[in-house]
């Protein structure tokens, strides 16, 4: 379903990618977010909630499903669609709100779009923390967080984007990678930092202690 109604008004189009992230789905069904969209003149909403389709068909409360009849919004959601159909919908929206993939940001980019970029803090090995950061940093994005939704969405429609041209994909792509190669790279420093120092605790040691990796904790047995 198109983000854009009957190609009047305003439209927005939230993504979850292919993993889980039903905090994203919940922070947008919510009647004070509609109400928030509406009041700035959006006049549909468009939702891919991937696995969580359980997730967004219990977002439609009464007090939902009464905000949505209030205020003329639309609703629609869908599991998954092809690739070319997801840079469709996301070149037809004029807000985007996102997981942080760089599938979905490359897209917005090329397309100029307003974009919120939501981390999914529940993957175990999150590199969307970093890229969104590093995104951020850049005023690519603005870095979305689940308990000041509406804030952000506020920020976004005044926000001075960083945009690339629309022509020339293959700089799009260059400086992406870039961006992606920085974060990973600012994550394993990070890590190398962390495994610099191990805690460790000997016989007769009476509490934790930070020790370089070869040398003692300075306790009596070595």
């Amino acid at each position: 379903m198109s983000p854009r109604d009957a190609n009047t008004g305003r439209g927005v189009f939230v993504t979850v990618g292919t993993t889980a992230f039903d905090g994203l789905i919940k922070a947008v069904l919510v009647p004070e977010v509609v109400l928030q969209l509406s009041g700035l003149g959006y006049t549909h909403i468009g939702v891919q909630y991937g696995r969580g389709k359980d997730v967004y068909d219990a977002s439609f409360t009464p007090e939902l499903s009464s905000t949505v009849k209030e205020t003329g919004i639309s609703i629609g959601g869908f599991e998954y669609e092809e690739s070319s159909r997801i840079t469709e919908l996301i070149q037809e929206a004029d807000l985007i709100i996102s997981h942080a993939g760089s599938g979905t940001i490359l897209d917005a980019l090329r397309y100029q779009k307003a974009i919120i970029v939501v981390p999914n803090e529940s993957l175990m090995d999150n590199h969307q923390a970093e890229l969104a950061k590093e995104m951020s940093k850049q005023k690519y994005v603005i870095r979305g967080n689940l308990d000041q939704f509406a804030a952000n969405i506020e920020l976004a429609q005044t926000y001075k984007f960083r945009h690339f041209p629309r022509s020339g994909s293959k700089k799009f792509v260059e400086v992406l990678e870039d961006e992606i190669e920085k974060a990973e790279k600012d994550k394993i420093d990070k890590s190398y930092k962390k495994a610099t120092y191990r805690r460790r605790k000997r016989k007769d040691c009476v509490e934790w202690v930070e020790i370089e990796p070869g040398k003692s904790c300075g306790c009596s047995i070595t």
